[in-house]
């Protein structure tokens, strides 16, 4: 007898990113703020997509993560360049990496060069990997008062 191994469909119900302040926090409190902010984003083009099927809406949204984000990285940046964090410069430039490819994404999604859902999975796939990142300037700002 064959079974399909086909994933079944995602619930509309479960949380596209699941924020926990265990698995996620970097140790500086405002930076776990806006971190949370932005996975609620990457949330409302998920289900914008998923529910709605609203392309129009979800760009919009993509283009206010995007604003976001920007927002976020000038943020980090900022407070690294003034408690002195030697790491500063490797990650403005992968901030800078992400940004581009965002803004490609988003391009090719304008123009249908991609699926809709191409949004959620890339989104998804940068922002555990920036939080493992900005883990390693935690302790830098904690000890210069910054938590």
């Amino acid at each position: 007898m064959w079974f399909s191994k086909a994933k079944p469909k995602p619930d509309p119900e479960d949380p596209f990113f699941a924020w926990s302040q265990e698995a996620c926090s970097v140790g500086v409190n405002l930076f776990d703020q806006e971190h949370e902010q932005l996975a609620a984003l990457m949330g409302q083009i998920h289900a914008t997509l998923l529910e709605n099927h609203d392309r129009d809406q979800a760009q919009r949204l993509m283009e206010s993560l995007i604003h976001a984000t920007g927002a976020h990285f000038d943020h980090e940046e900022r407070v690294m360049e003034e408690v002195g964090y030697a790491g500063r410069e490797a990650h403005a430039a992968a901030h800078e990496t992400l940004i581009r490819e965002a803004k490609d994404l988003l391009h090719k999604y304008k123009t249908g060069a991609i699926s809709s859902m191409a949004l959620p999975g890339f989104i998804k796939t940068w922002l555990l990997p920036h939080i493992q990142m900005d883990r390693k300037y935690s302790a830098c700002l904690r000890r210069n008062g910054i938590s």
